[in-house]
């Protein structure tokens, strides 16, 4: 690694960008591809039938905030979003939670607590109230039941909420068990988000960089096929990957980033780094 030392303000004037790239803010337009789009369509679907859906894929994929961009365009004179991502809540603690975000007082029985629950859902009226449960592969069995019980309000014609389950790809196997499949039989739509393809994640790459102004190749072609191998199409590990490659890039006063800066990134990155040491 280089000792060149250089300021954030130095290394976006010289590359001539408007912010840091791999850096997301809410400014930032997402990267669409089929796969999101298929998602979208399921997830517009799910709240519109007040139905039940699986949105799943690898860690790092991108399914949270797919998610959150969704419930952010929701129609709010039809939709009120209820998000709860507290992962690792007890075994009381998706429907205490979920009272709190209607505003109603926590009962400790559980059955008074499904009765707050209704009343209050039945107040929305025709407004369909969206529930997300994310990182929902990290939920304790007993939090899994909760949510099994809650269906239970949705039991009538017409149901009281749509409900979104988020999580990795193991959680549909976790409620295909046998002691999980009275949840399992209610998902009326399981979507998994794959990893990008190779071409997807070199658009992806150039679609960062185009964000902050820099419309143009920053990747030599040896370090844009290896950025591509190591992150095996999950955009979060691209993120990580290209902005620690563009910072060592910028230290070393370059204005493409190479395989050295590359390796240099992927030594930094544990996830990355992880994998070179099983080599």
């Amino acid at each position: 690694m280089s000792n060149n030392k250089g300021s954030m303000s130095d290394y976006l004037h010289h590359w001539g960008a408007k912010a840091v790239p791999f850096n997301d803010t809410d400014a930032s337009k997402p990267f669409i591809t089929p796969a999101i789009e298929q998602a979208c369509e399921l997830l517009n679907q799910t709240a519109a039938l007040r139905s039940f859906m699986l949105l799943s894929g690898d860690n790092g994929v991108g399914k949270s905030s797919l998610v959150a961009r969704w419930i952010s365009q929701l129609d709010a004179k039809l939709y009120h979003p209820l998000a709860i991502t507290f992962a690792t809540l007890s075994g009381s603690g998706v429907l205490s939670t979920l009272l709190l975000k209607l505003g109603a007082q926590v009962r400790f029985q559980k059955s008074y607590k499904l009765a707050q629950i209704e009343e209050a859902l039945n107040r929305f009226g025709k407004i369909i109230p969206v529930l997300v449960l994310d990182e929902a592969q990290l939920l304790c069995p007993e939090a899994l039941e909760e949510v099994r019980l809650l269906l239970g309000l949705n039991l009538p014609t017409q149901p009281l909420f749509a409900l979104v389950l988020v999580g990795d790809n193991y959680l549909l196997d976790t409620l295909r068990l046998h002691n999980r499949r009275a949840l399992y039989s209610r998902i009326a739509v399981a979507n998994q988000l794959p990893a990008l393809t190779p071409v997807q994640a070199e658009a992806y790459l150039k679609h960062q960089f185009a964000q902050v102004g820099l419309a143009r190749s920053c990747f030599e072609d040896p370090a844009l096929q290896l950025i591509i191998a190591a992150a095996e199409g999950i955009p979060r590990t691209l993120n990580l990957l290209a902005r620690a490659a563009w910072l060592e890039a910028s230290r070393n006063k370059t204005d493409m980033i190479t395989a050295d800066h590359l390796r240099t990134a992927m030594n930094l990155v544990p996830i990355a780094a992880d994998k070179i040491n099983l080599r």
